[in-house]
């Protein structure tokens, strides 16, 4: 991917939360990396600070922890998301998850300077980072609902619902969905394929 397109896209994400005046497109080229990652390589790692913002152009993330040495899925961050550990980036502490690529991946990145500058300078920019945390604020709350609120069957029916699944299985293999949905991957395998029988 060029460059010009990764930044047209983040630009086009932005504008859905605020206009992005000219002036903020020049200060963003000016503050800003783009970034290629190989499938399979770290962007963060786990007990480190992060010091990136990364807005994926393309390509595909997942954001775990390593539990028994297995990776835990707490989220994933496709095209168009921006992505970073938000507990590290902003409360400048250690880093509670891995960020890695499961494909390649060209990201927009922000370092922590970056970033200062940004929001000392752009009225603009704190705007779209508020409404990216407000957004980001209300799918993990509805996360937390589905997880806590279902039991698997009803887990794996929702995400089939809204086609998640199917958006996920282009991306990365089923362990991994079956991690994010906090189940084994004989449970999800089961419960997935009775359900699609059913849906046919």
């Amino acid at each position: 991917m060029l460059y010009d397109v990764a930044y047209e896209k983040m630009f086009a994400v932005m504008n859905r939360y605020h206009p992005v005046s000219e002036s903020l497109r020049e200060m963003i080229y000016d503050n800003s990396v783009p970034s290629h990652f190989s499938k399979g390589e770290l962007l963060l790692t786990e007990s480190r600070e992060c010091n990136v913002l990364f807005f994926i152009a393309s390509g595909f993330c997942s954001c775990f922890y390593n539990k028994d040495g297995k990776e835990c899925i707490m989220r994933f961050a496709g095209e168009g998301n921006f992505c970073t550990s938000w507990h590290s980036f902003l409360g400048k502490q250690r880093s509670l998850i891995n960020i890695k690529a499961t494909e390649e991946t060209m990201a927009v990145c922000f370092t922590r300077e970056h970033f200062d500058r940004l929001w000392d300078e752009s009225t603009e920019f704190i705007v779209v980072i508020c409404r990216i945390l407000e957004m980001y604020a209300i799918e993990s709350e509805e996360k937390i609902f589905r997880m806590r609120s279902n039991q698997a069957e009803g887990r794996v029916r929702h995400y089939m619902d809204t086609h998640e699944i199917h958006y996920l299985m282009k991306h990365v293999p089923r362990y991994n969905i079956a991690s994010y949905l906090d189940m084994t991957q004989e449970t999800f395998s089961k419960i997935f394929t009775q359900l699609n029988k059913e849906q046919k």
